[in-house]
């Protein structure tokens, strides 16, 4: 709609973001990219009045809105979709891929603080709905093997592919009929609650680990390690120890180097409404197991994380939780 109603003619991305979804954005309109990320950004260079501007809410937190937006400014929050920061961000539009938080199998959100005109709503595709259908008994059969039932974990793994798979080729596609029946019944407050509350004791309870600081944010835990080796090993003693952790996300080769050196040393734990407190203690404990060898007793000081100044991200309780 910006490009064919609206006249836009490029999008300017910040640099750390979703590989694919660039490439994606892309296939509308050139694209032009800005020195941002999780760590500070530049703005983008005077963007033309036909041109618009995204700004991406990492991990839940405020985005660093650039000074000059062009013809529209586009926040992306995906991270945390209901959060009370967005009313006062001042954006043209706001969207939100609502998978990330809610257990729902597609679904995308747009809407517009600043009263702009809104695409056309599109119906479910027939390709879509097949693919939603399979994303959808994945979540089941693993809900299955969750309870203890004789289902195989390769079994929903392989339903998920398949309809990861199928949603690349399908066209535009409105939700599935499941999403939206199910979105409005969904208690998405309390379980955003829930998963910051999860997101403190998680931190707090990595305050002291030598080698990695704990950045607490209203989507989970980043943990930043000060190598990317040790990142790579604690990565991968997780997943043994059946804790998987993301890395959001993996820059290219050609990235700015403080962006693709973040992206080698972090991880992020989830800390979503299906745990509670003794699951994050659970899950710290397995970080402290795996890193064991590695670092010893020795407790962290400030030299173990470049610039670093102790070990967990002290942000008062009350700042995580309201924000």
């Amino acid at each position: 709609m910006g490009r064919t109603d609206l006249g836009w003619t490029a999008v300017h991305l910040p640099a750390y973001y979703c590989p694919p979804v660039a490439d994606a954005a892309a296939t509308v309109l050139p694209v032009r990219r800005y020195d941002a990320g999780p760590r500070g950004h530049v703005d983008p260079a005077r963007p033309g009045r036909t041109e618009v501007v995204v700004a991406v809410s990492y991990f839940g937190d405020p985005p660093a809105t650039p000074t000059t937006r062009g013809a529209a400014l586009v926040v992306d929050s995906t991270h945390d979709p209901f959060a009370p920061w967005l009313p006062s961000a001042a954006a043209d539009y706001v969207l939100a891929a609502l998978r990330k938080t809610l257990p729902l199998p597609d679904g995308g959100a747009l809407w517009s603080p600043a009263g702009h005109r809104l695409p056309a709503q599109p119906a479910p595709s027939v390709r879509h709905r097949a693919a939603a259908g399979q994303v959808l008994a994945a979540m089941c059969l693993k809900a299955a093997y969750l309870s203890g039932s004789p289902v195989e974990k390769n079994a929903f793994l392989s339903a998920f592919a398949a309809g990861e798979a199928a949603y690349g080729s399908t066209a535009i596609s409105g939700a599935s009929d499941y999403t939206r029946e199910v979105l409005p019944a969904m208690p998405v407050d309390r379980w955003r609650r829930q998963r910051m509350a999860n997101a403190v004791v998680l931190g707090d309870a990595l305050a002291d680990v030598v080698g990695l600081r704990a950045h607490v944010h209203p989507f989970g835990v980043v943990v930043e390690c000060d190598s990317a080796e040790r990142r790579d090993a604690l990565r991968a003693a997780l997943v043994t120890r059946r804790v998987y952790p993301a890395v959001l996300w993996p820059q290219p080769p050609d990235a700015p180097r403080r962006h693709l050196d973040y992206s080698r040393r972090m991880v992020h734990l989830h800390t979503d409404h299906r745990w509670r407190a003794e699951d994050m203690l659970r899950v710290a404990a397995r970080i402290r197991d795996a890193l064991a060898p590695a670092t010893g007793p020795r407790r962290a000081d400030a030299g173990d994380i470049p610039g670093g100044r102790g070990q967990q991200d002290r942000r008062p309780i009350r700042q995580i939780r309201e924000r």
